[in-house]
């Protein structure tokens, strides 16, 4: 196997780890949400703080390996790869500005638990977040797959938005006390 070849293999995997981590985080906040104490909101918790845990090496394994890969080829200079890295920062940017301070909120109700504890559990912007990222970042493979010009790679980069954005719909829209 040739060096090519299995950076190949660790770029693709890293991604695969990647979408594994929204996986979790997915699966977590959706119970999170649901939690009916401060218990239960712990144990949704724990598995929602994987998900970095997971998501950080992933993340950094496939832009390290991805630019390995695109110095063999020049492909620098080709828009996609531009592109790519503006989804990269536009997933970071939803995760910081969401994520963090809403997880935070959470953890920081849970000892209290009630009526403080119900209230950030009741957060809308979890849910969004994270079909946004992860649809963001199945753009990211997309244009990597097809390799557009950066015009078109930065539409892709905006469906991929927009499809996160309609799967939130859901999650906009449910009864707060259900």
């Amino acid at each position: 196997m040739s060096a090519h070849n299995l950076t190949i293999f660790i770029h693709i995997s890293s991604a695969l780890i990647l979408f594994f981590a929204f996986g979790i985080e997915w699966a977590a906040v959706s119970f999170l949400g649901k939690a009916q104490n401060a218990e239960e909101a712990g144990h949704w918790l724990r598995l929602a703080k994987l998900a970095p845990i997971v998501n950080g090496p992933a993340l950094l394994v496939a832009i390290l390996s991805g630019a390995y890969l695109a110095s063999l080829n020049s492909a620098f200079k080709q828009g996609w790869v531009s592109a790519s890295f503006i989804g990269i920062a536009i997933v970071a940017a939803i995760g910081g500005a969401i994520n963090v301070p809403k997880l935070r909120a959470i953890r920081a109700a849970i000892p209290n638990g009630g009526p403080s504890l119900a209230a950030a559990l009741q957060t809308r912007a979890l849910p969004v977040s994270v079909r946004l990222r992860t649809f963001t970042t199945l753009a990211i493979v997309f244009t990597m797959v097809t390799k557009p010009p950066f015009g078109r790679s930065l539409l892709e980069l905006f469906a991929g938005l927009i499809i996160g954005f309609l799967l939130s719909i859901p999650a906009l829209t449910r009864n707060k006390a259900a």
